[in-house]
């Protein structure tokens, strides 16, 4: 065996294929979950070395994160194939998640600025429009982290899927959500503590308003 069928067949690189399928299907299958089967997925070795991309997975192991890499890029384009996975455009994609979810504390107190001062409206679908939260991820106003923790914690989810019409879409973004839940590392109270800062603050907000007297007509 040469030293390049050496490498298509190592463990590192038939690991890597394995894990890429399993989250391929993750964000792609809605009854497949990653971490309830631990990234294990039915391969075969054979059809591994058959393929013509095989070099591409033992390039992908040699990654220090490729578990995220492939994960960033399927947030993307869930269609991603390995060798996107390796030029200056897949690397950029994970590049910018890593640096979103290392300020995501700072990210998400600054992406609450575009929700209304009423908190509730931001989760309400009128007439079976897509909800202010939803337009907001959709127009890129908010990250797709700023709007799972936010959707997550008011356990919005079945009520979307009852009341927006635009199932399509709605689908998409929420299965979307559902799925890069688990993979988003966040201290759950430090940001609840963050949600109820900008809830009271809405509070205060509308209180004022409600408070605020018009000046009457006979003293102008």
């Amino acid at each position: 065996m040469n030293k390049i069928s050496q490498t298509l067949v190592s463990d590192d690189s038939f690991n890597a294929y394995v894990k890429f399928l399993a989250l391929k299907k993750h964000f792609t299958t809605e009854s497949y979950d990653y971490f309830k089967y631990n990234g294990k997925v039915r391969a075969n070795r054979e059809t591994f070395m058959a393929r013509n991309d095989a070099y591409s997975f033992a390039k992908l192991a040699k990654k220090d994160d490729y578990i995220n890499l492939i994960m960033s890029n399927l947030l993307i384009n869930k269609n991603i194939w390995v060798r996107d996975l390796l030029d200056s455009e897949g690397e950029a994609r994970y590049t910018n998640w890593r640096k979103r979810v290392e300020s995501l504390g700072y990210i998400f107190k600054s992406e609450l600025a575009h929700l209304d001062d009423e908190y509730k409206r931001n989760f309400i679908s009128r007439d079976g429009q897509h909800p202010l939260l939803m337009t907001l991820l959709l127009q890129k106003k908010i990250s797709l982290e700023t709007f799972t923790i936010l959707a997550h914690s008011a356990n919005i989810f079945s009520y979307w899927q009852e009341k927006v019409v635009d199932k399509h879409v709605s689908f998409d973004i929420i299965n979307k959500s559902k799925k890069y839940k688990p993979f988003l590392d966040f201290n759950a109270d430090r940001f609840k503590k963050i949600i109820k800062d900008r809830i009271l603050k809405s509070i205060i907000i509308q209180a004022t308003k409600k408070a605020t007297v018009t000046t009457p007509r006979w003293l102008h």
